[in-house]
């Protein structure tokens, strides 16, 4: 009796596992473009966010 549960539930993992590689197949979105890193234009150093650089001329 145990080794006929184990034997379905083989079963069920394997039939799962051909029915999810076919799902992933399809077709996916476009990815979005990523954006470039923004940089002061005085000091060179990454800025992050909408507020002034560091060093305050930027």
């Amino acid at each position: 009796m145990l080794l006929k549960a184990v034997i379905l539930f083989l079963a069920a993992m394997g039939l799962l596992a051909i029915f999810g590689k076919r799902k992933v197949s399809k077709k996916k979105p476009p990815a979005k473009p990523v954006e470039k890193a923004r940089k002061c234009p005085e000091c060179g150093s990454y800025r992050i966010g909408a507020g002034k650089c560091a060093c305050g001329k930027g």
